[in-house]
């Protein structure tokens, strides 16, 4: 929070009509997401997962000692789940067999280098659709930071000269306007794109209802 109009007006002279902070949102960016959906509330980005199922029958629990760490691209070390949290896992072939919506329990490069979608399309030519062939849509640099067994942090960047964008699946869309930003980006519309692990001071977490009211339809009965 702030006091009135400590920050500059926007390009019609308002004051205090961008919220504190622009929004993360759970979507991988892809500029070419709004030439494939025209849904109200298609979401790029999907990887599905199920409750992992111990031998028992009953679902895996998180513990202290079953913690799985991520590194980010700063060094920084994260948790990736919570004690305490059901443990999810990957859907396999038994949920995905004969599915119509996905075959794959990652959906973060759907359709991406595709016919078409890549920008190597050629009708005479299928290196496009060939993994081996190393000509993919979005060619990000690919940095890695690694811990020895020392604890120590081993940041290694990609210094090729021939990467063609900036794009990858820990790439997220923040939207909406911050004190930063001019009032073109307080459209909704627009989205921008920045690597999931890094952090700014105009970026942050929005909570958003899907419609007005109470959460259920009927009202609460007494017991």
């Amino acid at each position: 929070t702030a006091e009135v109009k400590s920050y500059e007006p926007n390009d019609f002279g308002l004051y205090d009509m961008a919220g504190n902070v622009s929004e993360w949102v759970a979507d991988v960016y892809r500029p070419i997401v709004d030439d494939e959906f025209n849904d109200f509330n298609y979401y790029r980005g999907n990887v599905y997962t199920k409750n992992a199922i111990g031998e028992d029958g009953k679902v895996k629990v998180v513990t202290t000692d079953s913690i799985v760490y991520d590194t980010l691209a700063n060094g920084s070390i994260i948790a990736r789940d919570l004690p305490g949290e059901i443990l999810q896992v990957p859907v396999d072939e038994d949920e995905t067999y004969l599915r119509t919506q996905f075959s794959t329990s990652d959906n973060r490069n759907f359709r991406d280098g595709d016919r078409r979608s890549t920008r190597y399309f050629e009708s005479f030519n299928d290196d496009a659709e060939n993994p081996e062939s190393g000509k993919k849509m979005y060619n990000s640099p690919q940095h890695r930071v690694e811990q020895d067994s020392a604890g120590t942090i081993e940041r290694r960047y990609d210094e090729s000269n021939n990467r063609t964008s900036l794009i990858n699946d820990e790439v997220r869309v923040y939207k909406g306007g911050s004190w930063r930003d001019r009032a073109y980006w307080l459209d909704p519309a627009q989205r921008r794109f920045l690597p999931q692990g890094m952090a700014t001071d105009d970026i942050g977490f929005r909570c958003a209802m899907s419609r007005v009211g109470s959460k259920s339809k009927t009202g609460k009965r007494a017991r």
